[in-house]
């Protein structure tokens, strides 16, 4: 019986091809797995809180078209503070610069607005006490400001690891024991990095100037946005990885995850 011998052609058809074709659709469904990942873990966090099914979704998809929408603080754009701003902040502050590169300031909905509603929500429906969650705010919004860094035409950068870290402690300590966990680590978190990273520091004198120096490279108006990458944003991300951290934790001393979260919406 004769061998049959392949030419280059059949040899592409019959074994290179169907192998590029497989490795082309892993590569493009490793996106397509990421952003499922994404939105399955950040439903997950919801639930823990307290939410039910299809709150939770309603939340994820809520916020990610939320980040297509910035709310302007002003009108026009500013290069100085106000002067009731200077009078006040030279009592403090002998000498920092008042003037700056023009700016607008705006407030991203999906990465800042939706998870302040969402820490509110779970102040009013009572699954987080109200003083017990303004100390884990307290305490990273102080550890936010003191570790944030204003960086020129970035915005103000913090370790990705540090508010997640500290609002799931926060939260497990607070709750004294486990059920409860997830609701304070998501307000401590949440609250608290947008207050130390963001408010605090716009508000510390001679941090606009940083953020947009005089002689900046463009002659138009720098936009600085708070919450600004929308749910790939550090208010955002931190709810959703300190609620995950705090509740991963209650599972492995448990043993189990029952009694995690403390209602259903």
């Amino acid at each position: 019986m004769a061998a049959t011998i392949l030419t280059g052609a059949q040899l592409f058809d019959f074994i290179i091809l169907p192998i590029s074709v497989l490795i082309l659709l892993a590569i493009l469904a490793i996106p397509v797995i990421f952003i499922y990942l994404f939105l399955k873990l950040t439903e997950t966090a919801f639930e823990q809180v307290g939410f039910n099914h299809w709150h939770a979704s309603l939340a994820v998809f809520g916020s990610i078209l939320g980040s297509l929408i910035n709310i302007p603080l002003n009108l026009h754009p500013i290069y100085t503070y106000p002067y009731w701003y200077i009078s006040m902040a030279s009592i403090f502050v002998s000498d920092f610069p008042y003037y700056f590169h023009p700016i607008y300031l705006v407030i991203n909905f999906g990465g800042c607005i939706i998870p302040m509603m969402i820490s509110c929500h779970l102040l009013i429906t009572g699954r987080a006490s109200a003083i017990k969650a303004a100390i884990g705010v307290l305490v990273v919004a102080i550890a936010t400001y003191v570790a944030a860094e204003p960086m020129p035409y970035e915005g103000i950068v913090l370790p990705f690891w540090l508010s997640p870290i500290l609002a799931a402690i926060c939260g497990l300590a607070l709750a004294w024991g486990y059920v409860g966990a997830p609701p304070l680590a998501y307000i401590s978190g949440t609250i608290g990095t947008l207050l130390g990273a963001d408010i605090f520091n716009l508000l510390t004198p001679g941090v606009l100037a940083e953020l947009s120096p005089l002689g900046s490279f463009t002659t138009h108006p720098i936009y600085l946005s708070i919450g600004g990458a929308g749910v790939f944003d550090g208010i955002f991300l931190t709810g959703i990885m300190s609620v995950l951290l705090a509740a991963a934790i209650v599972c492995l001393f448990q043993g189990s995850c029952d009694g995690v979260k403390m209602f259903r919406s």
